[in-house]
């Protein structure tokens, strides 16, 4: 099943919509060191980072409820010490879904229009993007498929869909969106290398390769 992605300007979003760097890091704005992470939300404002860390919100800036599971983008600042609670400087939750499985000959048909490709990378059990699409007014789908019959494989081929719907071109709209793929591959091992395929108007048809 394809998911459906509804633009609102209003940043009342199933995406991220925001105007900073895809890469997680540090960023510095002349205020000392800003970290820049995709995170799950868990219960009474933490937050586990994709290399297993949990944080604490201290300052209660999270104004917005998540729900245990959420998948956020986070702009922060540690402590004196790493395991002090954190302060939030801006938290937006963002798209998330699980990696689908079908049949090769019903990827094949399913829609594929490009996007822009700014950054790939795989967190913990999550495949994260940050790419634009070309939004006007029509909601659009995104899905990340594989084949059924590659379950097991230890070189396994994931394509990224996407479907404008009929909706005309628009206004580059950024989309930050994080795949789990425990679902259908397990815990990553470090033993299985993903080729993800991506057909995209800056690299053309794009392959990105992971170990997972």
């Amino acid at each position: 099943m394809l998911t459906r992605l509804k633009i609102n300007w209003k940043c009342k979003l199933w995406l991220l919509l925001v105007l900073a760097s895809c890469s997680p890091g540090v960023v510095d704005y002349g205020f000392g060191d800003y970290y820049v992470e995709f995170a799950t939300a868990l219960e009474n404002r933490a937050f586990r980072l994709d290399n297993g860390h949990t944080i604490y919100d201290s300052n209660e800036t999270t104004e917005k409820s998540f729900a245990s599971g959420d998948r956020v983008y986070l702009y922060f600042s540690y402590g004196n010490t790493l395991s002090d609670p954190i302060t939030v400087h801006a938290i937006s939750k963002v798209f998330s879904d699980t990696l689908k499985t079908m049949p090769e000959e019903t990827i094949s048909q399913q829609p594929n229009e490009p996007v822009r490709l700014e950054s790939a990378w795989i967190g913990s059990r999550y495949l994260n993007l940050h790419l634009y699409i070309e939004y006007r007014s029509k909601a659009h789908r995104i899905t990340l498929v594989m084949d059924e019959e590659q379950v097991s494989d230890s070189e396994i081929n994931l394509y990224f869909r996407h479907d404008t719907n009929g909706d005309a071109p628009g206004y580059p709209t950024p989309v930050y969106a994080s795949y789990d793929l425990s679902k259908v591959l397990g815990e990553p091992q470090g033993d299985r290398d993903l080729r993800v395929h991506f057909n995209t108007t800056n690299y053309g048809n794009k392959t990105c390769i992971f170990k997972y």
